[in-house]
């Protein structure tokens, strides 16, 4: 006999404390007591203090002994009191339930792999001793813990009932060190580690697979299963051509028959590519197609299949459009400009003659070659040797044979590292707060930057009319300019679509690392790591994830499913099945419901006895709140 819910020491503080109660209310009397007169012409009032009399017997000791065993019984009740032996045989026993994508997949009965994995687990659960505890956690990528350690066998089927198949793959090796630490923290009679699942591991989880505990029990459920799946859509525009799309998809064939399938490719519903994929039983095949667009909409490619596993039979794609910038140029020389900005291809270039000057709203950046507007420039602008009186900044001294100097030290100058220059003439400018020079000469800056609403770039000298103009610097000035100016010309954005997990991104050499993010929604940053040039992260959920390196960037739309190649099969020397599952019954009973109904029944047989119709709110005791009704007469006849 033992409690389980209270210790012994709480038990009996319990009773002390609620017992001196009750048996202080049975001795406690009034000194005082209200008496009903018909005047008070006759009444004397003596001087004489009231005399406080204590009780010294209790008058009705029956009436005391059923509450106080109303309350041994009820709190021997709440104890939950036990008849047996505490917890000689209970063991404590951890299930994993494979919840990865894999158990999504249909076998040749006709149900999904996770609902032979949830038979397999019930049957174990109510193999078991009622009195063993059990853990259920889903297992995929992460191990996460579905319930604690419970008895309620009714709980426990609901959460497997209730498991589904996730997106991610199976991490088995997780599990198991979760499983063990929580059997271990928890310090009860350790019992056994059941996983129930179809064991599809990706291949570098199951190379780093720990030592296997010595309690696993493996559920098996089928995973030889036909499917073919899509791995991987990737697109790229060509460097040369922005209207162009080179794309690539790479498909996997699971099963253990060679298949061919036909493979579509639509853009906005419209088909533009069609290709038939021959795959060998556990091997990929990759191909690639090209299409040409400029706008904006969703790229869908189809695996013409019924198999076993549909949901990586199909993978969506929003393609964003084309952006490029209009330049307006306003020169009486175009021909000195024009190699310039013809160079890259997201650039749209409208030449015009300095006397045909009108605001275009649709520019985004404007080049005025020696030549001052009638009216102020409201959008980016590039200055060529403007004159003084409308210049954008100052004009402060006129050199002539003056040796140019980069100012590697800032963003707008950055690869610009050739040997100082001699210019036959140039302005130079009065720098303002947070201007920028990007070239210097004797006196001052030659080439300035004024960032604001609307960014500024002004040359005291043009470059094609110079001795810069066979240099490598002066189309790496105009780049920096323009990539300052319209950033998104220059961005090179890759796209992906893939599986969640963990995603590896491999670098250029030259990338900075200062630059690097990943950011997932749009707004959450993720963790990540770099060794050998080789970024990786982890997602485990789908959404959008942005790799931002600089002036690349590569979007990821994680929404395959992460489709496990390695079968993990398990040892001889670990227990399969339901074989030798049980244990010895544990002979505790409980009997809290009945000490409960007696002490209501004691509750009430002191009430019928000693209270009848007394109210409940002239009470003394602490249970009951009562005067006994005997005593009440005995107030009634001296009061009379």
């Amino acid at each position: 006999m033992f409690f389980f819910n209270l210790t012994a020491a709480e038990f009996f503080a319990l009773f002390g404390a609620l017992s001196s109660v009750v048996v202080a209310l049975y001795l406690l009397d009034r000194s005082r007591r209200r008496q009903v007169v018909a005047t008070l012409r006759f009444w004397r009032q003596t001087e004489e203090p009231t005399q406080r009399k204590h009780r010294r017997k209790i008058q009705q000791p029956w009436s005391l002994i059923l509450q106080l065993a109303a309350i041994t019984l009820l709190l021997l009740a709440i104890a939950q009191l036990r008849i047996g032996s505490p917890d000689r045989h209970s063991r404590d026993h951890v299930l994993l339930m494979d919840a990865s994508a894999w158990m999504g997949a249909r076998a040749a009965s006709g149900r999904t792999l996770i609902e032979e994995a949830r038979m397999a687990a019930l049957r174990y659960v109510h193999a078991l001793p009622s009195t063993d505890r059990v853990m259920l956690v889903r297992s995929d990528a992460l191990a996460t813990p579905v319930t604690g350690f419970e008895t309620n066998r009714q709980a426990l089927d609901n959460a497997i009932r209730h498991m589904q198949p996730g997106t991610a793959a199976l991490n088995l090796g997780l599990s198991l060190d979760f499983a063990a630490q929580a059997v271990r923290l928890e310090g009860r009679r350790a019992g056994e580690i059941v996983y129930a699942g179809a064991g599809r591991l990706a291949p570098e989880t199951l190379a780093e697979m720990p030592a296997l505990p010595a309690n696993l029990r493996v559920l098996p459920v089928p995973s030889e299963v036909e499917n073919c799946g899509l791995r991987k859509l990737s697109l790229r525009r060509a460097a040369a051509d922005p209207e162009l799309w080179e794309a690539y998809v790479t498909a996997r064939n699971y099963g253990a028959r060679p298949r061919t399938l036909p493979l579509t490719v639509s853009f906005g519903g419209a088909p533009v590519a069609t290709r038939r994929l021959t795959l060998a039983p556990g091997t990929e095949t990759s191909l690639s197609f090209e299409f040409r667009t400029r706008a904006a909409g969703w790229l869908e490619a189809r695996l013409r299949t019924s198999d076993a596993l549909p949901a990586d039979d199909i993978v969506t794609f929003e393609l964003p459009a084309e952006q490029a910038v209009r330049v307006l140029v306003y020169s009486q020389e175009p021909d000195l400009l024009r190699p310039l900005l013809a160079a890259n291809p997201h650039v749209e270039t409208v030449f015009r003659r300095p006397g045909d000057y009108q605001p275009d709203p649709k520019a985004g950046i404007v080049i005025l070659d020696r030549f001052r507007p009638p009216q102020p420039v409201s959008k980016n602008a590039i200055y060529i040797e403007p004159p003084a009186a409308g210049s954008p900044a100052a004009v402060r001294a006129h050199l002539k044979d003056a040796t140019l100097r980069w100012r590697s030290d800032q963003f707008l100058a950055a690869g610009l590292r050739t040997h100082d220059t001699r210019i036959e003439s140039t302005q130079v400018f009065a720098s303002a707060e947070g201007d920028i020079p990007i070239a210097e000469v004797d006196g001052g800056p030659a080439i300035l930057a004024r960032p604001g609403k609307t960014k500024t770039a002004v040359f005291g000298f043009h470059p094609l009319r110079s001795a810069l103009q066979y240099e490598l610097a002066t189309p790496l000035v105009f780049a920096n300019v323009l990539k300052w100016m319209a950033p998104e010309i220059f961005l090179r954005v890759e796209l992906e679509s893939g599986s969640i997990g963990a995603v590896t991104v491999p670098l250029e050499a030259d990338y900075d690392p200062a630059s690097v993010r990943v950011v997932a929604d749009e707004k959450l940053n993720l963790p990540f790591t770099i060794r050998n040039r080789t970024l990786r992260f982890f997602c485990g959920a789908p959404g959008i994830v942005r790799v931002v390196l600089g002036d690349r960037q590569m979007v990821y739309s994680l929404n395959l499913p992460e489709i496990a190649a390695a079968r993990w099969t398990p040892p001889k020397s670990v227990r399969t099945g339901l074989a030798g599952v049980g244990g010895v019954e544990d002979s505790a009973r409980d009997i809290w419901q009945w000490l409960a109904l007696l002490g209501a029944l004691m509750l009430a047989l002191e009430w019928t006895l000693f209270a009848r119709s007394v109210p409940l709110w002239m009470g003394r005791t602490g249970l009951v709140l009562r005067i006994p009704f005997a005593r009440r007469e005995e107030q009634r006849r001296k009061a009379s």
